[in-house]
């Protein structure tokens, strides 16, 4: 069994076309269908299936795309150990972050990685719906994603889950709101004012069905932008109340915003780190890992030491 066929088979659970394939592989199209016909006659199994004008693997297709990953992780690792006794070193990482992520890690991470002589690191915009981080690792060394669902939404076969920071997020207003009198703020508290929040599919807008759910009633929706600076300055001029996640917007309070925690319905965000297996066991994307965990910690430290009652 060839393994530059598995691969190809890998690149196609991943990327979901042949098309997509044959480019990330550069290859023609017409090489990425034959070497997947000749994969077929080699196991005697079908793999792949046509659905109108494209393809999808069938189960036994997923099956062996897992398998192409394990054994794409074992020889990951076996390059590892080469590389640990050569000294040598994947000189640039790739990383896509969604923007929040980016304000509050990248800086930080960038001092970290610059300990590192020859490394390079390439942090790149991405901002997704939940469902469509995932398939980024397919471009991009590590991908930074976020749920508020929990880190579990994101496991699959072939992909690492590094859990980062389990975030708050607390409602947003400005200071002399009738609100800010309050320590803690419940659904029934909330619900009723004005608010300024993300499209529909976001997760924070998730958080906003839920206390709808609890209070039993809808809430005012204003105007909806996915952006949380711009959420910020419509909060901070009196547009309404918003929800903000605790870390990201340590510098909120400067903009004269007052955050108050919410209770009574799940209120938080996970942000995680996800790689392909094969790329995790590398040495380099290890400890690139190991830093944004490190930073993470003593950004939840630092706030937890300036809000110690929080």
């Amino acid at each position: 069994m060839d393994f530059k066929r598995l691969q190809i088979l890998r690149e196609l659970a991943d990327r979901q076309s042949v098309g997509a394939t044959a480019e990330a592989m550069n290859v023609t199209a017409s090489a990425v269908s034959q070497q997947l016909k000749t994969l077929q006659a080699e196991i005697g199994v079908v793999l792949v299936e046509k659905v109108g004008r494209g393809v999808q693997l069938t189960e036994a297709g997923l099956a062996m795309a897992a398998a192409a990953a394990d054994i794409a992780t074992a020889m990951a690792r076996a390059e590892s150990t080469i590389d640990t006794y050569r000294k040598g070193w994947q000189t640039r990482v790739s990383a896509a972050f969604f923007p929040s992520a980016a304000e509050m890690l990248l800086p930080g991470v960038l001092h970290r990685v610059s300990s590192v002589d020859g490394l390079t690191f390439d942090a790149h915009f991405e901002d997704p719906g939940t469902a469509h981080f995932a398939p980024l690792v397919a471009d991009y060394d590590i991908v930074l994603a976020h749920s508020v669902d929990g880190p579990e939404v994101f496991a699959r076969r072939g992909l690492t889950v590094v859990p980062l920071l389990e975030e708050a997020l607390d409602v947003a207003m400005p200071a002399g709101h009738p609100l800010a009198a309050k320590v803690r703020l419940s659904p029934q508290d909330v619900v009723d004012y004005p608010w300024i929040g993300v499209p529909e599919g976001f997760p924070f807008d998730t958080v906003l069905r839920q206390i709808e759910l609890h209070a039993g009633r809808q809430a005012l929706r204003g105007q909806r932008y996915p952006d949380l600076r711009v959420l910020e300055a419509l909060v901070g001029a009196g547009h309404g109340i918003c929800l903000l996640p605790r870390y990201t917007a340590r510098a909120s309070a400067r903009r004269g915003l007052v955050l108050r925690p919410l209770t009574g319905v799940k209120a938080s965000r996970s942000i995680v780190a996800l790689s392909r297996q094969e790329v995790a066991a590398r040495a380099t994307i290890a400890s690139v890992l190991d830093m944004l965990k490190s930073e993470a910690e003593s950004i939840a430290k630092e706030l937890k030491e300036t809000r110690p009652n929080v």
